[in-house]
């Protein structure tokens, strides 16, 4: 029930108690009146009636013609008064007997006008005397009985003034037993949300409130608690928050130190480079003057062994190539390549890490593939990041498998497929933004990123596709003749 509505309650009990209590006070009231006007009324009918027989002796013992006149206007106030009290009267005596009063009021005028006119007759007098009396008789029976009512109204008058003072101490029983249940339906809720609003404001968010009902109070609470449900999950995702910012962190810092070995890397390549092309330089010195010389002994084996050192010379050429290109990003140089060559280049760079978790990869170059223009370097990267983390994600033993094609006439296709534990799939649309990781710690979570970015550089698209237990598959498709 509304606050306000429990409000029209109690004192719309209130006021139906007072209603209540006022009729009732209004009828005995009322009653006590009518019963005191009957009274009155009864005794000014003694009056009139002893006035009456006073004059009527005045006239009767002293011949008073003035009594006469008092006699007319006291019997007109008895007949007004017993018209006044005719119910009562008829109540006590019947109606026989109120008309045998009103005729006898009658004659007895009649006898005392006559009387007046003629003041020596004895019978006559004799007969008002009689009328008299019986008139008296019956008007003290009347009185009799309102003086009885006097008694009556004496003990009502008692009962009621007590039957009031219970009235009255009910009423306040009454309504301080309804303030104070309505005081507690709104304090006790009021105290209890205040107490809430002490622990949430300490940083207490497990307390829920309990309250029940339809009123505001209770809206309160249950908003309340809405409000701490929310105000717990937005901690929770403010905590969460803080924990990936402390991660954010941790993998800006192995970004950093992977920067600055990027650098030095690149500072050892250039170092490499310089004897590197002193050892070619002197190796082929060596094999331009073995080949001008004459036979001699272990000619041949001597050229196979130079032949070795050039080519090992070329693969130390190549692997610092690949450090140089990715520790310092490059300008874009677009030129026409065949794919399959660069996905070969990619496999020969990491048949090393291959071999180590004896991996077996699968390829399936088509030989009619048609070239490609883009840039090598940077597709090489994306590949080799691509490959690389699918030989992290493959256990000892696994597969991985590289093919090439063409989604349309404008569209060569990449696909890398490994039959690792996959990625859940609520993970997978965020493979490619920025510090997102499934490697853990291990992981800086920018490689897909920047791959991302290298593919959009170059007009095409990356996607993925995996399932928890069944492996993932990235697929790559670039413009056959991009054009910047």
């Amino acid at each position: 029930m509304k606050i306000k509505n429990k409000l029209l309650v109690g004192f719309g009990f209130y006021t139906l108690l007072a209603v209540a209590m006022g009729c009732f006070m209004y009828l005995e009231l009322h009653t006590i009146i009518s019963r005191l006007a009957y009274v009155k009324s009864a005794d000014d009918i003694v009056n009139n009636a002893l006035e009456t027989r006073r004059y009527e002796k005045n006239l009767l013992l002293f011949n008073d013609k003035g009594a006469i006149n008092e006699l007319d206007h006291y019997i007109t106030l008895l007949r007004k008064n017993i018209g006044v009290l005719k119910k009562e009267i008829v109540k006590k005596i019947g109606a026989q007997e109120f008309a045998k009063l009103s005729g006898q009021i009658d004659e007895y005028e009649q006898s005392i006008h006559a009387i007046a006119r003629n003041p020596a007759d004895k019978g006559l007098i004799e007969k008002v005397r009689i009328i008299a009396r019986e008139i008296q008789a019956t008007i003290d029976a009347v009185a009799g009985g309102e003086r009885a009512s006097i008694d009556y109204l004496l003990a009502h008058l008692n009962r009621s003034m007590i039957l009031l003072l219970f009235t009255i101490a009910a009423f306040i029983i009454a309504g301080a037993i309804i303030n104070m249940k309505l005081a507690a339906s709104i304090s006790n809720p009021i105290r209890d949300l205040e107490e809430a609003t002490k622990r949430v404001g300490g940083g207490d968010l497990s307390w829920r409130s309990e309250l029940t009902g339809r009123d505001e109070i209770a809206s309160l609470g249950m908003s309340f608690n809405r409000m701490q449900e929310r105000l717990s999950a937005a901690r929770q995702s403010l905590e969460l928050a803080i924990t990936e910012l402390h991660e954010k962190q941790e993998q800006l810092l192995e970004s950093e130190k992977l920067a600055s070995l990027g650098r030095i890397a690149a500072g050892v390549a250039h170092e490499i480079n310089n004897p590197l092309a002193i050892v070619n330089e002197k190796a082929g010195l060596m094999q331009d003057i073995i080949g001008i010389s004459d036979e001699f002994q272990n000619k041949d084996k001597f050229m196979s062994l130079i032949q070795g050192i050039v080519a090992s010379v070329d693969r130390c050429r190549a692997i610092t190539h690949h450090l140089l290109g990715y520790a310092r990003p490059t300008e874009s140089v677009m030129e026409t390549m065949s794919l399959n060559d660069v996905l070969a280049d990619v496999k020969g760079f990491l048949h090393k890490e291959l071999e180590d978790k004896r991996i077996a990869m699968e390829t399936n170059f088509p030989v009619d593939l048609p070239q490609i223009r883009s840039d090598k370097g940077q597709l090489e990267q994306v590949v080799l990041n691509i490959v690389r983390n699918a030989i992290e994600a493959v256990s000892e033993g696994g597969h991985i498998n590289i093919s090439s094609g063409m989604k349309d006439s404008k569209t060569a296709l990449i696909s890398i497929a490994d039959d690792g534990p996959g990625i859940p799939q609520d993970k997978v649309k965020h493979l490619f933004e920025p510090f997102f990781t499934t490697k853990g710690k291990k992981g800086t979570g920018l490689g897909l990123f920047v791959s991302y970015g290298i593919v959009k550089k170059l007009g095409g698209m990356i996607t993925a596709e995996s399932k928890s237990g069944r492996g993932t598959t990235f697929t790559i498709q670039i413009p056959v003749d991009f054009r910047q």
